[in-house]
């Protein structure tokens, strides 16, 4: 009874010296390859690979391609409208892509040749989005009436502007059917992404949607683009097939100790208990709020490869398998909390132990999930073990319909929070955050305001608001600096680093700030426009010495035909609107800048618009 934890502790010596949780939410898909079009059946003209693409966000149907390789684009024109069909056939499947819209173009990606997730071109939009906006489930059609039915309208319009490179992301469950090939179970999307939203939850599909290329169900069909309904490109794209061999998990036993505390490695414990189980729980252990429980086991991986494990705990926990530590989550956490680690793992049985301590009595629930080669992410917990907190009303924070209103809140930005962060909403529904501690504008969406549970709900820990709608973020960091000189200022340079003074409001309510920087001192007028999805920006700098201002930055930086610019690979539009203001485009690392340089004294106006 006393060996477990001495072995543990032995174990750990299977780190390697450089070890780490690895900051990794998930394994990679699989890229198809757009060197060519051989991964897709034979089609008409209209499909061409490319290097480039562009579409005037102006002009209907107007998206041409520029020669090389990485980029599907349906040109389609009268005689040439066919859809395109992959060689592969799918059954469960998640699809990753990067789409690009011409202005009000249509098109559509056929899960199986037979279920419809909608692309359209909804930029604009204000009206409810329908099923046939982008991100939505067509309908179905009833062969007496010829009348739709089902269909799934998204929960809001994420569509980008046309000509803009814009992200799906969809997990797909195929239909399942019994040993006679009759259907037990509907198809369903399980999830729909569109620019980092989520747009569709769990909705089954009873059968092919309007236009399929096939009006049977199988397990297995190919995915199709529609290539009859108007231009549209796509690159990156990637999936997953799900082979339906899971991950097995068999000869359970469960070791119930007192918990030790926070830290439970290289103790000696007697176990209160032990017995078999089908499954793992944290409602295993007899002991009430505090314990510690260790399973063991056999994992039995269907194929040799890498496998992803996420470990959820409220408090600690341990996995092991084989001789390997492979997840190490000692100490306080919170369930929300992951730690995540792949394993290289052979086909075949391991034995495996995993541990978690409950040492703080309100903490509570155990979660393991496993993905790998051939098999999306499944659990291995019985579902009964996840902790959820009790359901909260949302508190939402909404717009007045006649002037802006300003609120201070905390926002996130990837793995760091921001602590001096102002948003504004406006009753044109184009709402936006400003960074006070560094003068840049932080983001911009459109529709709701403010998630402020996170801020008010009990302790409100997080203080983050959370924007309703997509968001387009921007780069971090200051814009000014001086000519051909760094960013970031010291603060303890008191002379020359970034101070913000104040702000001042129009009638309307919206902010005019000010700050000063290396001796320059700043206006800054954001506002957003009543017609398009769309902020102006206009910054007045007075300085007794030369400077450079950043407009953009991004992966890369496209000068259009039009005169605007394409900012991070189409992430975001930048319009000038003053002839006289002539920015140049600088390579900064692997990134790109759109830099305006002053090397005179004076007072210089830059105003320009984001279009998103």
């Amino acid at each position: 009874m006393r060996i477990l934890f001495l072995m543990i502790g032995l174990l750990m010596g299977g780190f390697s010296e450089g070890y780490s949780q690895e900051k990794v939410k998930s394994l990679p898909l699989t890229p198809l390859p757009l060197t060519d079009l051989s991964a897709f059946r034979p089609t008409t003209a209209n499909w061409k690979i490319v290097g480039n693409a562009f579409a005037d966000r102006q002009v209907e149907q107007a998206l041409e391609g520029f020669p090389g390789t990485g980029i599907l684009a349906n040109l389609s024109d009268p005689q040439n409208r066919g859809h395109l069909f992959t060689r592969f056939e799918h059954g469960d499947i998640e699809l990753e892509a990067d789409i690009m819209m011409a202005k009000n173009s249509n098109s559509g990606i056929y899960f199986q040749g037979r279920y419809e997730l909608q692309l359209q071109d909804s930029w604009g939009k204000r009206d409810k989005p329908k099923y046939g906006d982008l991100g939505g489930i067509y309908q179905r059609t009833d062969t007496v009436t010829n009348l739709g039915y089902e269909g799934s309208a998204p929960r809001i319009n994420a569509s980008k502007a046309p000509g803009l490179w814009q992200h799906i992301r969809v997990w797909f469950k195929a239909p399942k059917f019994d040993s006679q090939g009759r259907k037990i179970a509907n198809a369903r999307f399980v999830e729909v992404y569109v620019n980092g939203v989520l747009v569709q939850k769990d909705f089954e599909v009873s059968g092919p949607t309007r236009s399929g290329a096939f009006k049977d169900e199988k397990p297995l069909g190919p995915l199709m683009i529609q290539g009859n309904h108007g231009r549209v490109a796509l690159k990156a794209i990637a999936y997953k097939l799900d082979e339906g061999k899971p991950l097995a998990v068999s000869n359970l036993v469960v070791k119930e100790y007192k918990s030790p505390g926070e830290v439970f490695r290289n103790q000696s414990l007697v176990a209160v208990g032990e017995r078999k189980i089908d499954s793992i729980s944290y409602h295993s252990a007899s002991q009430k709020d505090i314990f510690l429980l260790a399973y063991q086991g056999q994992f039995t991986f269907p194929k040799t490869g890498t496998y992803l494990f996420k470990l959820q705990t409220g408090g600690g926990g341990l996995l092991i398998i084989d001789k390997d530590t492979v997840i190490l989550h000692d100490g306080v956490h919170g369930f929300e909390q992951e730690a995540i680690q792949t394993y290289a793992a052979k086909a075949g049985s391991v034995p495996f132990t995993l541990v978690y301590n409950k040492f703080i009595g309100w903490r509570q629930g155990l979660a393991l999930y496993v993905e790998g080669p051939g098999m999306t992410i499944q659990p291995l917990h019985a579902t009964g073990s996840v902790f959820h907190e009790p359901p909260v009303e949302p508190i939402l924070i909404d717009t007045d319909p006649k002037q802006a209103i300003l609120q201070r809140t905390f926002m996130d930005d990837g793995e760091t929070k921001r602590t001096h962060c102002l948003s504004i909403g406006t009753p044109e529904g184009i709402h936006f955050t400003v960074d006070l501690q560094e003068g840049r504008l932080f983001q911009v969406w459109s529709g709701g305001f403010l998630d402020a549970t996170p801020m008010w709900n009990r302790r409100g820990n997080q203080q983050v608001g959370i924007p309703l709608g997509m968001v387009q973020k921007f780069a971090s960091g200051p814009d000014l600096r001086s000519v051909g000189g760094k960013a970031v200022v010291p603060d303890w340079d008191q002379k020359n680093a970034f101070r913000f003074s104040e702000y001042m409001l129009d009638k309307s309510g919206l902010p005019t700030f000010q700050y000063t920087c290396l001796g320059v001192t700043i206006s800054d007028k954001l506002s957003p426009s009543a017609k398009e999805r769309s902020l102006n920006r206009k910054v007045i700098l007075t300085s007794k010495n030369g400077f450079d201002y950043r407009l953009a930055s991004g992966k890369s930086i496209e000068l259009l035909p039009d005169g605007s610019y394409a900012i991070d690979d189409k992430a975001y539009y930048l319009v000038l609107n003053s002839a006289n203001l002539k920015p140049t485009i600088h390579k900064t690392g692997n990134t790109q800048e759109l830099l305006f340089s002053a090397p005179k004294p004076g007072q210089y106006a830059i105003d320009y618009t984001l279009i998103w």
